[in-house]
């Protein structure tokens, strides 16, 4: 693993906060049904906005966004009027009248006083004076930490009490997901396959930043190192700028395709496959190198699961890619995906499939027909790395090493593995304690 710059983060907090991807979606989901308020709160610059906006695009719902930090009180009460000797409010064009969607007030614990009490009597009561949030929405805050690092003003605890709290920070995997359909600069995707604390000290709107400022670079420009350091030395630390530039070489493509889409949309017959058969025929490996380059860490990396989940990449696409590759490339693809974790759910054999009346089972018959299948052999190293991170799980230790049932399926799975899944089994069970029972001893 590459040297990352130093991080000054704590890893306790960041454990107690939940990560801006799937889960976080999952949550807001969830909120969205029970039409109750949430409060994000997490630094600035993690996704906290582009996440709702996910979420409501996912649910077919509406978003509006007020930045409260920018409004004045007449913004979000509306300006007085009198009607028929009585004050009323002329109703801001800004909030919704009808339909459903997610209402956002960002930036709240930074807003003024004078702003915060209206936000938090829409949050908390769903109106404004005469105005009632229409039954198919919802509100969602969001607030800075109250730290050193940040102006602001805190919110009150009994306050806080009536919304869905909500702690939030960066995640890599959702994060670098999320990138490769944005088409960020190869070298940052390159940096943050490398770095896992990539998004310690600088916000992943940061980073996006400074690949927008690369990607307009010219290539003479690219070529003038203090031009280079003194533009990026605006967005990121000098250690940053400087890991950056150190994989400069590898920035450059020769394919005239994102590689990525590859592993969504890849179909025999399609024109991306006659292009790579092309490549085949003409005996341009380089571009298969490059290829299968970029594809390794991407593959091996944490986003694999969470562009698992999103469909961007399907066991249909891989498999029909890999058929097309010359064998060693096909197997480092293979060895790639097989080993990630966090890809196991491609697969339909789930670990307790394995460990609970495997003999016989649905899930034997399904490896030894991936097994007779060259293409398909990364589907046991996924089903075997998955198992081997169930049985890893401490909660779960004590009952499973007492489980005849468990050592006899393990020894009944390892003689039908393959050697180097095999291997990686057994290196497993003897770390955690667990002897197999071959069949028939």
């Amino acid at each position: 693993m590459a040297q990352t710059p130093k991080s000054t983060s704590s890893d306790g907090l960041r454990s107690l906060a939940i990560p801006v991807g799937p889960r976080l979606e999952k949550v807001l989901t969830v909120a969205y049904r029970a039409r109750r308020a949430v409060l994000l709160e997490g630094p600035t610059g993690v996704g906290k906005s582009e996440i709702v906006r996910r979420v409501a695009e996912r649910l077919g719902i509406a978003t509006t966004i007020l930045d409260l930090s920018l409004l004045e009180p007449p913004d979000l009460v509306g300006l007085p009027i009198v009607k028929e000797g009585r004050t009323e409010y002329a109703l801001p064009s800004v909030l919704p009248r009808d339909g459903a969607g997610i209402l956002m007030l960002e930036e709240l614990n930074r807003a003024e006083r004078y702003i915060q009490q209206p936000a938090l009597q829409l949050l908390s009561a769903r109106r404004l004076h005469e105005y009632e949030l229409p039954a198919g929405w919802v509100c969602v805050a969001t607030v800075n930490p109250q730290t050193a690092e940040y102006h602001v003003t805190a919110l009150d605890k009994a306050l806080r009490a009536r919304f869905l709290q909500v702690s939030v920070r960066a995640d890599r995997a959702s994060w670098l997901a999320w990138a490769q359909t944005q088409n960020l600069h190869p070298g940052i995707l390159a940096l943050a396959h490398t770095h896992e604390r990539l998004l310690d000290d600088v916000p992943p709107r940061t980073w996006t930043y400074a690949s927008e400022l690369l990607q307009a670079f010219t290539p003479a420009e690219l070529a003038d190192g203090a031009l280079l350091r003194d533009a990026l030395g605006g967005y990121l630390p000098p250690a940053w700028v400087e890991s950056l530039l150190a994989g400069q070489g590898a920035w450059g493509s020769r394919l005239a395709f994102d590689v990525r889409e590859l592993l969504a949309t890849y179909a025999a017959g399609t024109p991306r496959a006659k292009e790579i058969a092309g490549y085949r025929e003409q005996g341009k490996t380089d571009r298969l190198d490059e290829i299968v380059a970029r594809l390794v860490p991407l593959l091996s990396g944490p986003e694999a699961g969470v562009l698992a989940a999103q469909r961007q990449l399907t066991l249909a696409s891989f498999e029909a890619l890999i058929a097309d590759l010359p064998g060693d490339q096909r197997e480092r693809l293979q060895d790639a995906l097989g080993g990630n974790v966090t890809a196991g759910a491609l697969v339909d054999v789930a670990p307790t499939e394995l460990v609970a009346g495997f003999p016989g089972s649905a899930a034997e018959k399904k490896l030894a027909a991936w097994r007779a299948d060259p293409n398909k052999r990364h589907r046991i190293s996924l089903a075997v790395t998955a198992l081997r991170s169930f049985l890893e799980e401490p909660s779960r230790l004590p009952e499973l090493k007492r489980s005849n049932v468990t050592r006899q399926c393990l020894g009944h799975l390892l003689v039908q593995l393959p050697e180097k899944d095999g291997l990686a089994l057994v290196d497993t069970l003897k770390r955690i304690g667990i002897t197999p029972v071959r069949p028939g001893s």
